[in-house]
């Protein structure tokens, strides 16, 4: 039995609030329940007041097998932002926006710099996936294909980080490919020359989609995760997709975050749930209490409100 959990970013208040509420109690070990284990779905650093008590109750629920995790997007960022390659340059580069994202992590490490480096090595160890008896985990999105790339590197050591942002793989291979979409999700090409902005103002010619539908069977507004108005009635354009797989019907369960869903936790489909419902700006910090079904329910989730409720 596991309960999935959300991205946290940095709210720890609030994730032991949600560990309490799920029967977790607290003993000189960290958190534990009797009967069930946590999931953690990754996104643990960045933008919340507590991160580094955040990383302490999940790395030692980790440590002492009362929990699961896998890593998210924040993680390789800032693996990447702390990494510098042959030439002595930072993977991720230290531009004013890809500083912003980080900025109340390094904030928090300012004065605590060997703690951080144990965080970083830490990160290197957590699975991109993770593939149980009878559920799947992932940040962002699960893809065979991927999956089938990435063979046994389930890890990003700093080897496989310096090989992936190296001239050869960087957003050129299809194990570059795989690590991507697991930890940021797929997108896919607006037709029609159609753009959006995203959250910082810049344009935007892809969009990330539901990986999870059939674009075959899927209309914009259902398959894409931004609303285009003048695509909103129209069914999807299969034929200019990167990608047409989906996750099929009749697959294991599969969880993931990354998303910043908003509202009443709900499943996605009745073999896919997200626990994201964005905590960091105001939402809800969510788990789905999985006991064995394979059909999802909506009554599963569980989560603590960011006012407090």
């Amino acid at each position: 039995m596991y309960d999935i959990i959300g991205d946290i970013h940095g709210y720890a208040g609030h994730l032991e609030k949600l560990l309490r509420k799920m029967g977790y109690e607290k003993n000189g070990k960290g958190y534990s329940h009797p009967e069930r284990t946590a999931v953690f779905v990754g996104d643990f650093i960045d933008r919340g007041p507590e991160i580094g008590e955040t990383l302490k109750i999940v790395r030692n629920m980790t440590e002492q097998g009362k929990a699961l995790a896998v890593m998210g997007n924040h993680e390789y960022n800032a693996l990447c932002y702390h990494t510098k390659n042959e030439k002595g340059e930072y993977l991720r580069k230290h531009t004013e926006n890809n500083t912003n994202q980080h900025i109340e992590t390094l904030k928090q490490f300012e004065n605590n710099a060997s703690d951080w480096k144990s965080h970083l090595n830490w990160f290197h160890t957590l699975p991109l996936y993770l593939d149980l008896n009878e559920i799947r985990i992932v940040h962002a999105c699960w893809d065979s294909d991927n999956i089938e790339a990435l063979g046994s590197r389930k890890t990003v050591t700093e080897e496989f980080l310096l090989e992936l942002n190296s001239e050869i793989h960087y957003k050129k291979s299809s194990m570059y490919t795989a690590v991507d979409e697991c930890i940021k999700g797929r997108e896919e090409i607006i037709p029609n020359g159609y753009s959006f902005k995203d959250k910082h103002g810049k344009e935007r010619n892809e969009m990330r989609v539901c990986w999870y539908l059939d674009p075959g069977k899927s209309y914009y507004n259902e398959y894409y995760m931004e609303e285009i108005a003048e695509l909103r009635a129209k069914k999807v354009d299969a034929g200019i997709l990167k990608k047409k797989t989906f996750y099929g019907d009749d697959e294991k369960p599969v969880f993931c975050g990354h998303y910043w869903f908003e509202g009443i936790p709900k499943k996605e489909k009745h073999n896919v749930a997200c626990v994201d419902y964005s905590i960091g700006k105001g939402g809800k910090l969510a788990a789905y209490r999985w006991s064995g079904e394979k059909e999802l329910k909506d009554e599963n989730f569980v989560w603590v409100n960011a006012n407090g409720d």
